[in-house]
């Protein structure tokens, strides 16, 4: 990996996983939003989807590696189409897993703002994966792509 994608891949963990979810808090408490107090299996529940995802997503950091050649950061994409593990399953495992922790995190939090966030975020990579991210990969994988479309689901 090349110290231009590290940082741009650090730069991009911090904004998606620490600025929106501290913005989206400090958005609650401005208009007062409501915070609900969880039971604890809820916390726990949030806490182990935050825990679950955060290492799915370092297993397909090592997809990207071995199968993709490359990595999930934009500028060092992947050369080759990985259909393996869990990208049998879905062709978007690690939008799922974002979308995990924010989910994660409104039952931990209970900050009703966090909730629109996951709700926000599950629509936008809706829109970036159909208006974006498919029709690049078509371009640049091809066949084997459309393929790929064929057999697995976008997202479940």
């Amino acid at each position: 990996m090349k110290v231009k994608t590290a940082l741009v891949g650090l730069w991009l963990m911090f904004l998606v996983w620490v600025f929106l979810p501290y913005t989206f808090i400090r958005l609650n408490q401005f208009f007062g939003l409501p915070v609900f107090i969880l039971p604890l299996l809820v916390k726990i529940t949030g806490l182990l989807l935050i825990g679950l995802a955060l290492f799915v997503d370092v297993y397909l950091l090592v997809l990207f590696k071995i199968f993709g050649k490359g990595t999930p950061v934009p500028v060092e994409p992947a050369k080759r189409l990985i259909a393996v593990g869990l990208y049998t399953k879905t062709r978007n495992p690690m939008y799922l897993g974002h979308l995990a922790i924010y989910l994660g995190l409104f039952l931990y939090l209970g900050h009703w703002a966090l909730f629109w966030l996951f709700l926000v975020l599950a629509g936008g990579l809706h829109l970036l994966v159909i208006k974006w991210e498919e029709p690049g990969l078509k371009k640049r994988l091809g066949k084997e792509y459309f393929d790929y479309l064929k057999k697995v689901p976008r997202w479940i």
